[in-house]
């Protein structure tokens, strides 16, 4: 099947990653992990659509309300310095990606990475994309979906939980930090499975339609990944 073209979720868009993305996901990938993936790593990614995909999430145009504060204000001029105006210019807030563990029919992907940036956090942006994720992988015709998740990461943990993903090991050291990494997987081809994603669906769509009618302005408080 072709893979997703755009997403919208009102008033967010979900589409594949393009090589002009690359700045922003970097930036919010250093904001994000203690050992954040070089970008020759996502180019790499996005040349080779056939072994994996890769989406961003875009914020809601024309942009974000102006700083409410002068600290804010301080961290937005310092961002436009280490980072450049084009950068400050991207509506880019989240990213996700994954890989097919088999070929050339991919029956597992395993999400290799999923980020918000910190500003836009607390707004199940993270579900949004890790339920995006899936479903792409299930239109492709996958049956498992695998991840790893640091023991540390109990946010993520329950993120992943509620999606019925489950513990199947450890893989000891993983991280350049010397944390070990928990392995959790889901098979997601049974019918049963399909139906309690489409629940899950139904549900963060609510939320975001709430969301949406309330107006509510972006947060900061980091509850997902």
């Amino acid at each position: 099947m072709e893979q997703l073209a755009v997403m919208s979720v009102i008033p967010f868009t979900i589409r594949p990653m393009k090589p002009a993305d690359v700045p922003t996901v970097m930036m919010i990938d250093r904001m994000s992990f203690p050992t954040p993936w070089p970008p020759s790593s996502y180019m790499y990614e996005l040349q080779h659509p056939n072994h994996s995909r890769y989406y961003t999430l875009l914020k809601p145009a024309p942009s974000t309300p102006p700083p409410s504060s002068l600290a804010k204000e301080w961290v937005q001029q310092l961002r436009t310095v280490l980072f450049g105006r084009e950068i400050q210019k991207s509506r880019v807030i989240g990213y996700v990606g994954f890989r097919f563990q088999s070929h050339p029919r991919p029956h597992e992907a395993h999400i290799s990475t999923i980020a918000v940036h910190p500003d836009w956090r607390g707004r199940h942006l993270g579900e949004l994309l890790f339920l995006v994720a899936i479903e792409e992988a299930l239109n492709l015709g996958v049956q498992t979906i695998s991840l790893e998740v640091r023991p540390s990461n109990q946010i993520a943990q329950r993120l992943y939980a509620k999606y019925g993903f489950q513990f199947t090991g450890v893989n000891r050291g993983y991280y350049r930090d010397g944390e070990d990494a928990w392995l959790m997987a889901v098979n997601v081809s049974h019918p049963a499975y399909r139906s309690r994603l489409g629940a899950l669906r139904q549900a963060l769509l609510s939320y975001f339609q709430t969301d949406e009618e309330e107006g509510l302005a972006p947060q900061e408080t980091v509850l997902i990944p």
